[in-house]
C-alpha cells in the first residue's frame, strides 16, 4: 500500500492544473472510478488500499500532517524553503518536484539540484507526447515574442523573467467591500483561447483595483457565457471585446447589461499605462490571472532588443481588465495626441 501526496502552492492552482490532469489521465487509461474519489477531501483511494491526496500549502496543518511514501510537488518554485522542508521531512521513500525555471540562482531549488542525492534532469514540451497542438503552437510562438520566455518555457533553461510589464501586483485573500464601484471585463475566446471574465472593482480612494477571476475557459457557447454572467449582481455592467458584435447582441438579449469597449490607435498602451497607476490587488484564487501577470512582458526582436509593445500572449484576462480601464477609468480617447506606443517602454 502506497501513500502519495500531490501538492501545489495554492488550492485554486492545484484544482485548475494537476488535479484536473490526474483525473483526465486516469480516464484515458480507463481506470477512473468516481466512487473512489472523495471530492471534499480531495483524495482518491484505489481498490488495493493505496491512496493519493491533493492539498495546497495554504494550510499549515496539512504541511505538518501525516506522513506519506511519495511526494510530488507541482510548480515547486511557488513554495518557500520552509514549506518544502516541512513536506520533505515527512516523506519516507522519495520526493519529486517539477517547475519552470523562472528564478535566479539564489532560489532554494538550485541548492537542492546541486545535492549529490538529487537526480536533476531537464525536459521540454517536446518530451510530452500528449501535449495538444494549440499549446505547442503557443509555446513555439514565444521564439518571436520573448527570448526570455522562450528560454524558460521552450528550452527549459533557467532565466529570471525580464521586461515584466506590471510590477504593481499584490495578492489578496478576497475582494473587500470598499464602498467603491465595480464592473466586469470580458475577452472572448473559443477553441484555442479562453473566454476570460474578470471582476474589476475600484476602491473609494481611487488607488487600488481589486481583481477577481470569474471564468477562464475554452469552448464556451453564448448560452454558457450568459449562465456565468447571470450569477453577477443584477445590473452589473460588462465591458467586452468589440470584435464580436454578434456575441454581444446575443448576450445582451439574454438579459445581461453588456457593452463593447471603444478602441482607438494606441489604446493598448494607453490602457496598460493607466493600469500602472493603481495597485492591482488580485485574489489568490485567480490562478490564471496571476499567471498572466507573471508572464506578460514587453516584446523583443531577434537580437533581444526590447520593443515598445507587449507580447501577444498571456493577455486574455489582462485584456478583459484593460477594457474596463479604457471604458470606465480612462475614457473613449485621450484628449491630447500622446503617442502611447512610443512612450510605452518608458514605463519599464
Amino acid at each position: 500500500m502506497l501513500r502519495v501526496s500531490i501538492v501545489r502552492g495554492t488550492l485554486p492552482a492545484l484544482k485548475g492544473s494537476v488535479y484536473v490532469d490526474f483525473k483526465e489521465i486516469l480516464m484515458r487509461m480507463q481506470l477512473f472510478d468516481d466512487r473512489l474519489l472523495n471530492k471534499s477531501e480531495l483524495t482518491y483511494q484505489f481498490s488495493n488500499g493505496s491512496w493519493i491526496e491533493f492539498f495546497s500549502c495554504d494550510s499549515e496543518q496539512k504541511l505538518r500532517g501525516r506522513k506519506r511514501d511519495i511526494l510530488f510537488v507541482n510548480e515547486a518554485n511557488e513554495l518557500t524553503f520552509y514549506e518544502w522542508q516541512q513536506l520533505k521531512m515527512r516523506t519516507t521513500l522519495c520526493s519529486i518536484i517539477d517547475y519552470n525555471p523562472s528564478f535566479t540562482d539564489e532560489h532554494w531549488i538550485n541548492k537542492l539540484n546541486r545535492e549529490d542525492k538529487t537526480y536533476h534532469f531537464v525536459t521540454t514540451y517536446k518530451d510530452n507526447p500528449f501535449l495538444e497542438q494549440r499549446i505547442i503552437d503557443e509555446l513555439e510562438s514565444l521564439k518571436d515574442k520573448s527570448q526570455t520566455l522562450w528560454k524558460i518555457y521552450g528550452l527549459g533553461e533557467m532565466a529570471e523573467i525580464e521586461g515584466k510589464i506590471f510590477k504593481n501586483v499584490t495578492v489578496i485573500d478576497s475582494v473587500p467591500y470598499t464602498g467603491g464601484v465595480h464592473w466586469v471585463g470580458m475577452d472572448f475566446g473559443y477553441s484555442t483561447d479562453p473566454t476570460a471574465i474578470v471582476l474589476v472593482a475600484l476602491d473609494e480612494n481611487g488607488k487600488n483595483l481589486y481583481i477577481d477571476e470569474i471564468c477562464y475557459k475554452t469552448k464556451m457557447l453564448t448560452s454558457d457565457i450568459i449562465k456565468v454572467l447571470k450569477r453577477l449582481t443584477e445590473g452589473t455592467e460588462v465591458i467586452a471585446e468589440c470584435a464580436e458584435p454578434r456575441l454581444i447582441d446575443e448576450i445582451y438579449n439574454g438579459g445581461i447589461n453588456i457593452f463593447p469597449v471603444k478602441k482607438y490607435p494606441g489604446s493598448v498602451m494607453a490602457g496598460i499605462m493607466k493600469m500602472m497607476e493603481y495597485t492591482l490587488c488580485v485574489t489568490k484564487r485567480s490562478y490564471n490571472i496571476l499567471k498572466e501577470f507573471r508572464n506578460y512582458v514587453y516584446a523583443q526582436d531577434k537580437e533581444g532588443r526590447w520593443l515598445n509593445k507587449p507580447i501577444d500572449s498571456y493577455n486574455h484576462a489582462i485584456d478583459a481588465i484593460r477594457y474596463v480601464v479604457l471604458d470606465k477609468l480612462l475614457g473613449e480617447s485621450p484628449e491630447d495626441e500622446t503617442d502611447y506606443e512610443e512612450i510605452g517602454r518608458a514605463a519599464y
